[in-house]
């Protein structure tokens, strides 16, 4: 049996429409984990306390947790600093739970920049808020321009990322503009930029990952970058 892959969905408004709220979630997630032999499932990050988050866990084989707005820092014991961004407190709940629900029933995660940082707060890690203003001399990691396409490299450790991408270097594209700083207890970092800025993390059972760049905008056009979704469905069907 192909595993199923549930691919996190956040929500939004369309332009004209400000009544309605519609879950969403990019194209390229689901076309990779089908292209890789899993079966994209969209998850909907439901906000009521009646939402049956168990059930649906216990029907994926792996969960991947997309990108998006910054974690409130209240979750990982600090103030918010004058260069966070936007905050959906509803979001950060749904996805704590959705990620203590995986973990406890050890289905595989991949968590994907947000996605990165929301899985260390949620297993005790923290955040630097704001990279420009908290870490001297750290490159751009907002790219500019096209997204789907590399903008700095970064140095990998041994470990689930290396081993399904066959490197221990990287061309990475970048549209963050926070990160990791202390990693959740149980988890280690797997990669950095030249900066020192974490960019995976990776816990010592392996089933459950983070990297903080987009490997989905990269995967559609680059085979390589591929390999880590073809892992990850991998990895899910054997955690089955």
């Amino acid at each position: 049996m192909r595993p199923v892959i549930g691919i996190a969905c956040s929500k939004m408004f369309f332009s004209g429409n400000h009544l309605d709220q519609f879950f969403y979630v990019s194209h390229a997630y689901a076309e990779g984990i089908a292209r890789s032999g899993g079966i994209p499932y969209l998850l909907p990050l439901l906000s009521s306390e009646e939402a049956p988050y168990a059930d649906m866990v216990e029907r994926l084989d792996g969960v991947i947790l997309t990108g998006g707005e910054d974690p409130a820092p209240h979750l990982y014991g600090e103030q918010p600093l004058p260069g966070l961004g936007e905050v959906v407190y509803e979001r950060d709940l749904a996805e704590i739970k959705l990620i203590q629900l995986s973990v406890e029933r050890k289905k595989p995660i991949l968590g994907i920049c947000r996605g990165m940082q929301i899985l260390n707060v949620a297993l005790g890690g923290t955040l630097y808020q704001d990279i420009p203003s908290q870490i001297a001399g750290a490159y751009q990691h907002a790219q500019r321009g096209s997204r789907q396409y590399g903008a700095h490299t970064i140095r990998l450790e041994p470990g689930f990322v290396a081993e399904a991408i066959g490197k221990n270097e990287l061309l990475v594209n970048s549209s963050h503009h926070q990160s990791v700083k202390d990693a959740a207890p149980g988890f280690r970092v797997t990669a950095r930029s030249d900066d020192g800025v974490i960019e995976a993390i990776e816990s010592e059972n392996g089933l459950f990952i983070g990297v903080q760049w987009h490997p989905e905008r990269m995967w559609m056009h680059d085979d390589s970058m591929l390999k880590l979704a073809a892992a990850f469905v991998q990895a899910s069907q054997k955690s089955e």
